[in-house]
């Protein structure tokens, strides 16, 4: 069986990237990055400098976020570095946190859902626990500052502090100090609660993750030209 263009390593040029502070050095298939990012493929254009050495540096991306996202591109598969349990949820959750700012700067749409999906499945696996608790603020401090409005990320997280079955949490006095550092998430929290309560919305956790996912330029253009 023949591989498909996207997927042909042979007499393909290579191109390297310096990741993080210390330029970790990664050597990658140019068809297989540019095939998922449009910024990566005009990064390496005839219009800026980095083409003509075949080099880019990104002094600024996280190295295990980078590297987790080059073994996707060539085995398009996602995993994480423990399997989900009560004591590694948050920390999942901070791996997906991560690996979506890369996805997002890169505009890496399949990527990004595909770490949608991946949160669907860490929240239902996670709501198998007792008591389970909803990712940290931190996480969400974090996703809400590197995100937009229309983050997928940012709506399954104001979903899982809406429906998660940890209730408590809003109990304890520090609640709301914890939130109000991040207003912007406690307003779309109060609005989600609202809309549960006046309108009986049904939890979007227990319906397809699809319905989160973006739709890359390529499929944009399509649907204009039907």
């Amino acid at each position: 069986m023949q591989c498909s263009q996207s997927l042909r390593l042979r007499s393909v040029p290579i191109v390297t990237l310096y990741v993080g502070a210390e330029k970790t050095i990664y050597h990658v298939h140019g068809n297989l990055l540019f095939d998922v990012s449009p910024v990566f493929k005009a990064g390496f254009s005839g219009e800026f400098a980095e083409s003509g050495t075949r080099s880019m540096n990104l002094p600024d991306d996280d190295v295990d976020a980078v590297e987790r996202m080059l073994k996707w591109l060539y085995t398009r598969q996602l995993r994480l570095s423990d399997a989900v349990l009560e004591a590694t949820s948050n920390d999942c959750c901070w791996e997906l946190a991560r690996l979506n700012t890369l996805a997002d700067k890169y505009d890496i749409v399949a990527l990004k859902n595909i770490i949608v999906d991946k949160l669907f499945k860490l929240y239902s696996v996670a709501e198998s626990f007792s008591d389970a608790e909803p990712p940290k603020l931190s996480v969400v401090a974090y996703i809400y500052n590197n995100t937009a409005r229309t983050s997928a990320f940012r709506k399954i997280l104001v979903a899982w502090y809406t429906w998660g079955t940890c209730m408590t949490l809003y109990k304890e006095l520090t609640a709301g100090k914890h939130l109000a550092q991040v207003p912007e998430f406690a307003a779309d929290l109060a609005v989600s609660f609202a809309l549960k309560s006046a309108f009986k919305e049904k939890n979007p956790m227990l319906s397809s993750s699809s319905m989160l996912h973006e739709k890359d330029s390529k499929e944009v253009k399509e649907d204009k030209a039907e």
